[in-house]
């Protein structure tokens, strides 16, 4: 055994092979009073017996006549078909240390690192205890618990108790293509997974969130198809334009080319249906072409500019759903086209060694309606302050914003749902504040204060407190 220990060293080598290496030594299995693990530990030693012939030539030739190094070879071939559960593999490091084969602390690095190899087996798909479909899928989710306090106008204040569930898979189908799926709670309105709690008790809908293919032709072209995220499809610094529950439904290209420098070129995009209709042929559609750009000008900070052109087809006369009815409308259909432009800008600096604040950013979007003279524009100023994403314990973000969005600026059915329900003509701030009590485990609190553009003054006040768990 001392021969083992001091060619095969645990440290350096897989523990499958050094407990191939021990099983093979041991000629003699009589001691072993447990049939079940007898059987087992005949069945590998065989098996490898069996190996060591078919490749003992070879091993004198890749190993210049090293035997032993051979059978390490052969080990690592065979090990995986032998299909022990962890169970069993429990078992036979016991009873290695019952014999004095091992001793325990042998047995436990043994055991720690059998489990991290065959963790990368099933990330590999690679793995031969477990079916080729399941090593190719991931899965994410996450639960989230909301109070909501909202008061418009200083009338009687509203308390609502809601939650969001979200589960999305991915399949990796070859190594540049893949299709992605996700679910979530909510109803039909596609700027909203909230389900509140009402109706006594009634059992809440499941609905398709997205559903889309991702082909990447190059390391920098990518294509996407179906309903999918829009964060894949173009870059967004807010929720100025676009809530963030809403995913577009069509095609979309991505461009991320690296020019040297620390300096990418971004490019995308897309082509989105809106609405359709078998009795007319003219249906409402929307086109984005967005160039940009990346630069890290060093390892603390970074620059991400974009701008962005939205063309809307057969919009002007027709109406759309999940409307707020803010736009200039006769007849319940929009009055002008709306073809926009929509620079954004962001600047980031990062300071790891900051442990209390190593993230800050300042960022800005401006639009415009080039279809109008007037009620046509809008803005949104940010501050984020803290850590970039917050998921590890005490992790923190702190985000300010302020925006105006005029009445004919943009699609009044788009915009985040939680400003003043969405509507064009507005104006306000937003805070929001997250802190992550444990890993993925997150307390947040994002408050609203909005009013109208021009006419009476109509405040609306809204207040939401989250605990969200992802896994």
């Amino acid at each position: 055994m001392q021969e083992i220990k001091t060619n095969c060293s645990y440290k350096e080598l897989s523990t499958d092979i050094w407990l191939s290496q021990i099983i093979l030594k041991r000629r003699n299995l009589e001691n072993i009073k447990n049939n079940r693990v007898k059987e087992k530990l005949n069945l590998i030693r065989n098996k490898f017996s069996k190996a060591r012939g078919r490749v003992k030539k070879t091993a004198e030739y890749v190993m210049g006549g090293n035997i032993r190094e051979g059978l390490l070879l052969t080990a690592l071939l065979f090990i995986p078909v032998l299909s022990l559960s962890a169970g069993e593999i429990d078992i036979l490091t016991d009873k290695l240390v019952e014999k004095n084969i091992l001793s325990p602390i042998e047995a436990q690095i043994m055991l720690d690192e059998t489990r991290q190899a065959v963790a990368g087996e099933l990330n590999n798909g690679m793995s031969y205890a477990a079916p080729k479909w399941t090593q190719k899928m991931t899965f994410k989710g996450d639960l989230r618990l909301r109070y909501q306090y909202n008061n418009k106008n200083g009338a009687q204040s509203q308390h609502r108790g809601r939650y969001r569930l979200r589960l999305g898979g991915e399949s990796t189908i070859k190594p540049d293509l893949k299709v992605a799926f996700g679910l979530a709670s909510g109803g039909t309105d596609p700027r909203s997974t909230n389900q509140t709690m009402s109706n006594t008790f009634e059992s809440s809908d499941i609905r398709l969130d997205y559903a889309f293919s991702q082909y990447a032709m190059t390391p920098w072209l990518t294509f996407y198809g179906g309903k999918f995220t829009r964060k894949l499809a173009f870059l967004q610094l807010s929720d100025l334009l676009w809530d963030s529950d809403i995913n577009p439904e069509g095609g979309a290209l991505a461009v991320n080319r690296g020019m040297g420098y620390n300096f990418d070129l971004l490019f995308n995009a897309g082509w989105f249906i809106l609405d359709e209709s078998s009795s007319d042929t003219s249906d409402p559609s929307m086109y984005i072409i967005q160039p940009g750009f990346q630069w890290e000008i060093d390892y603390k900070r970074k620059i991400r500019f974009a701008v962005a052109y939205y063309d809307f087809n057969a919009v002007k006369g027709d109406s759309l759903s999940y409307s707020q009815l803010t736009n200039t409308l006769s007849g319940g259909n929009y009055v002008y086209d709306y073809n926009i432009f929509n620079p954004s800008l962001e600047y980031v600096f990062i300071n790891d060694e900051n442990l209390l604040m190593p993230y800050y950013a300042v960022f800005g979007e401006y639009v415009y309606n080039g279809e109008l003279s007037k009620n046509n524009k809008g803005y949104l100023l940010g501050l984020t302050l803290g850590h970039l994403k917050v998921a590890k314990q005490r992790q923190w973000q702190f985000k300010y914003t302020r925006r105006r969005l005029e009445k004919d600026a943009w699609l009044d059915t788009f915009p985040d749902s939680d400003f003043y329900s969405g509507k064009t003509g507005v104006k306000g701030n937003e805070i929001v504040f997250e802190y992550a009590l444990a890993d993925n485990v997150i307390f947040g609190a994002d408050y609203y204060n909005a009013r109208n553009i021009g006419g009476a003054k109509k405040t609306e006040d809204l207040l939401q407190v989250d605990l969200n768990f992802k896994f």
